[in-house]
């Protein structure tokens, strides 16, 4: 996914006031006291680093497998992506909610090269439901048919993304939540050179709570995920390669904000097709606490989350 982009760190100067802002998609934090910065909390889970495009499997003589993104140019892959989260908040802030994201995107591969492998995606259905229902939602649906470009490095890493028809902050704002989107997908990363069924790799990086359970601000948590082959089978459709996932995220316990802590991890299951060059599905549950220290003293303010979700190939479009 792409590489994380850090912040400086902020501080909650006074204890906040919270509201939940579901037409935003986001629980905001205001402090009476004019601190110097807000905390915004977005009901939405941003699971593990995701790239939703083909891979090339290549056994070798010597049983290890390259895994690389290697689709041909021309094909469209449409996948399917629903999740479900369910918070538990303060009573104070309304106490339990649910919601579920439906997202139906299309991708297809505009070039490839030894360095770099460019994507072309379009929204083809957006749909974001809130339980309790909030007096109104904004329409989702203007964001169908948006259309963004990603590029990657073969192990499918992304470092640039590029939203059509946008420019300046709006375009910014856009490419964040893209990000987000590419996340929550949940396919992960690749290793970066030939590995055999039973080898891992795990990479570590900072990453803004703005991409952990929505949570923005000026804070970063410590990300460690660590990804393996498990195996290899051959199926009547061809070979189909098992890639488990397990992420853990704790806070970076430093700067002048240690008062928000965060504490989580998710499992995931990935299938993708070696013969095909392409994913097959990836499911995966997860399961964050942040808390919010107060400056006077009083209890922290606890919101837990649980989520679930499911990706899988819907089709393919020559």
């Amino acid at each position: 996914m792409a590489q994380s982009r850090t912040a400086p760190a902020g501080s909650l100067s006074r204890d906040p006031v919270w509201r939940y802002a579901p037409g935003m998609n986001r629980f905001r934090a205001r402090a009476p006291y004019c601190p110097a910065r807000s905390v915004v909390f977005a009901a939405a889970l941003a699971c593990l680093h995701a790239n939703p495009i083909v891979l090339l499997g290549q056994e070798r003589e010597s049983g290890s497998v390259r895994l690389e993104l290697g689709a041909e140019p021309g094909r469209t892959l449409v996948y399917q992506h629903e999740k479900h989260l369910r918070l538990q908040l303060p009573e104070e802030l309304g106490g339990e909610a649910e919601t579920r994201t439906y997202l139906r995107l299309g991708q297809r591969v505009e070039s490839r090269g030894p360095d770099s492998v460019v994507v072309s995606s379009e929204i083809r259905e957006f749909r974001f439901e809130v339980d309790p229902p909030p007096d109104q939602l904004p329409d989702f649906a203007r964001l169908e048919g948006l259309r963004f470009r990603s590029t990657s490095t073969p192990a499918g890493r992304i470092y640039r993304i590029e939203v059509e028809g946008t420019s300046g902050p709006v375009a910014n704002s856009l490419r964040d939540q893209v990000e987000v989107w590419l996340r929550e997908l949940g396919f992960p990363a690749l290793a970066p050179g030939p590995v055999k069924v039973g080898e891992s790799w795990t990479d570590t990086s900072r990453v803004p709570l703005s991409t952990l359970l929505g949570l923005q601000g000026d804070t970063d948590a410590v990300e460690v995920r660590t990804t393996k082959l498990s195996s290899i089978e051959r199926t009547a459709e061809g070979a189909v390669a098992q890639i488990d996932v397990v992420t853990r995220w704790t806070d970076a316990g430093e700067g002048p904000s240690p008062e928000v802590s965060v504490r989580g991890s998710s499992s995931q299951a990935v299938r993708f097709d070696l013969d095909r060059k392409l994913f097959q599905d990836s499911r995966g549950t997860s399961r964050i606490r942040v808390e919010i220290s107060s400056a006077s003293g009083a209890p922290p303010i606890r919101i837990d989350a649980e989520g679930s979700y499911d990706t899988h190939l819907l089709m393919t479009e020559d």
